[in-house]
């Protein structure tokens, strides 16, 4: 039966592709119908599919579908805390992230972290908490904050200046209110004015980077970061290939990865009301993974061995001491080290990666890093 289901949904993709979405609407229509119970918990996924189906296809069982899904409505806020309590691939990944953030970012006198993405200024807060514990917090800390949303930047400047009194540090706040793509060289040239030691921190927000021919790609950026010979660079990205303009391609990746997302919430001691508020955090995800046009799509996720892949072309080297961070597990989750990258894995299967690298030598300069220079001396 799950099967059968999971073959409904492939045709329906198959016969939008092929241009014959009317087909694609029967198919959907027969679906939700006749193969789905709104009272069964393991049709939640399918429903949540369906929908961003259907809105694709600009189906009659839309409104069906979204009434049903709206039992479960809470805010996002709300959904995103359920996930940091209980599900191990999010309540794992920032602290996670900031134990190697530590490792750069503490200890100095004066330290920059240029925040690619830095919304409400959660993690960075819990990065100085940790810091503070740990009796390693810089007496000055510039943030250069990248957000495209101007309510998040004032709310992280308020969220890090209470961090700062409370704690003790300078904080010196720089809004940048751009989109990556966007950054022009003026800014470039701002960022590269604060000189060492720089630490670089994209957490779950460089894949919404786009790479469009007429706007910088995720490889310039890259490129770019390594110029600013950055102490490390930190991602935290979930790992799936979501970026893909194909939309069959798309679809069975987000299944794949998302049903490898439920499967674990449902293996938490938890009741069935919160797994399926759990899930629900996703359904945005996935709706703009599979329901959106392709030029009006944000979460474009990548597989892990991408982003390594694209640090390594820019000239990083995979940071060589994860081995230290590893081996602790969490509900069904354990902490891997890999070749560049911890793995948040499932199984075999990395769903949330931190990545980290550091500079090696710039192609055509062969000077070694300043760093470098100073372990020598």
């Amino acid at each position: 039966m799950e099967t059968r289901k999971y073959a409904s949904l492939v045709a329906v993709v198959q016969e939008h592709l092929a241009g014959r979405d009317s087909v694609a609407r029967d198919l959907l229509a027969g679906l939700v119908d006749g193969q789905l119970q709104p009272g069964r918990p393991e049709d939640l996924r399918y429903f949540i599919f369906a929908s961003a189906l259907s809105r694709r296809l600009q189906s009659d069982k839309s409104a069906e579908i979204n009434l049903y899904l709206r039992r479960y409505e809470k805010t996002q806020i709300t959904l995103f805390n359920l996930l940091a309590e209980h599900l191990p691939t999010v309540s794992m990944a920032g602290p996670l992230a900031n134990e190697v953030l530590a490792s750069f970012v503490g200890g100095h006198d004066e330290v920059t972290l240029l925040d690619v993405g830095i919304g409400s200024g959660r993690q960075e807060v819990a990065l100085v908490h940790l810091l503070a514990q740990r009796g390693t917090l810089p007496r000055k800390l510039n943030v250069v904050a990248i957000e495209p949303d101007a309510g998040s930047l004032l709310e992280a400047s308020f969220n890090l200046g209470e961090a700062a009194e409370a704690l003790g540090f300078e904080l010196a706040f720089h809004p940048v209110h751009k989109l990556v793509e966007d950054l022009d060289e003026a800014d470039w040239a701002e960022f590269a004015s604060f000189g060492a030691p720089l630490v670089v921190l994209g957490a779950f927000a460089v894949h919404h980077v786009r790479s469009a021919p007429e706007r910088r790609t995720r490889d310039d950026l890259f490129h770019r970061l390594r110029e600013l010979e950055p102490d490390a660079v930190v991602l935290c990205e979930p790992s799936s290939n979501h970026d893909s303009p194909d939309l069959m391609e798309r679809f069975q990746a987000a299944w794949h990865h998302f049903g490898l997302t439920f499967g674990l919430i449902d293996s938490l001691e938890v009741d069935e009301p919160t797994k399926a508020a759990m899930k629900m955090f996703f359904a945005r995800e996935i709706d703009d993974i599979v329901g959106n046009a392709e030029e009006a799509r944000f979460e474009r996720h990548e597989p892990v061995d991408n982003w390594v892949r694209r640090m390594r072309d820019a000239g990083f080297e995979p940071y060589p001491e994860l081995e230290a961070f590893q081996g602790r597990e969490s509900g069904g989750v354990r902490v891997r080290a890999r070749d560049g990258y911890l793995g948040l894995d499932h199984g075999d299967e990395t769903l949330v990666a931190i990545v980290c690298a550091t500079p090696g030598v710039l192609a055509g300069v062969g000077a070694p890093h300043p760093a470098e220079l100073a372990a020598v001396a």
